[in-house]
């Protein structure tokens, strides 16, 4: 899989919404809120629990074991629009029963759930690049032709181990929110092309 990742430098030189939204260490939905003047919900698209199963590789590094893998989109309630397609593989011995129980039986966002659960964990610092999307965002009914997208991972650390490995791709109806009036980014992202103006 082809990635490009970002340096600090190239990081800061993002707009300023959408640098706010790959570095944050908060809860990503509650951002979204904001930046896109919308509601935010959750459309669960696959979500499994694999016994005994190894973590793909693109999902970072987490130890062998009963593993729940959930593909979601972050949608807006009220413009419809897809905005951060998100991969979560989660080690199921690693966190509380009742977290994973409310992922399966729930579409609330898992930050508003780990948030709720008033469990201490600490989030590693994002990568983040520009690559490829993955197949099953690429679809038409989600109307995504572009197949480059910018995302970061980051691994969530419960009880000083690895027990969550999230993967944030962000669609092209965040870069148009992200805008307003300014520019978002270099030109290895379409359909945005014009480089940033110097300060």
């Amino acid at each position: 899989m082809n990635r490009r990742y970002l340096s600090d430098e190239e990081i800061q030189g993002l707009n300023r919404n959408l640098r706010i939204l790959v570095t944050t260490n908060g809860t990503l939905t509650r951002i979204l809120n904001i930046v896109t003047a919308d509601e935010i919900v959750i459309e669960n698209i696959d979500q499994e629990i694999l016994p005994d199963a190894p973590t793909p590789p693109d999902r970072g590094q987490l130890p062998k074991g009963r593993t729940l893998l959930r593909n979601v989109v972050l949608k807006g309630r009220y413009s419809g629009s897809s905005f951060v397609a998100a991969e979560t593989s989660i080690v199921v011995d690693r966190v509380p029963p009742e977290l994973i129980e409310s992922l399966v039986n729930t579409d609330r966002p898992i930050g508003e759930l780990l948030v709720a659960s008033r469990i201490e964990f600490f989030k590693e610092a994002p990568e983040v690049w520009i690559g490829e999307l993955p197949e099953w965002i690429v679809a038409p009914e989600y109307g995504i032709s572009q197949h480059q997208a910018l995302a970061r991972r980051y691994t969530i650390i419960i009880s000083g181990q690895p027990a969550i490995v999230i993967t944030e791709h962000f669609l092209p109806e965040i870069f148009i929110c992200c805008l307003n009036n300014d520019i978002a980014i270099n030109k290895d992202i379409r359909p945005i092309t014009a480089p940033r103006p110097k300060q």
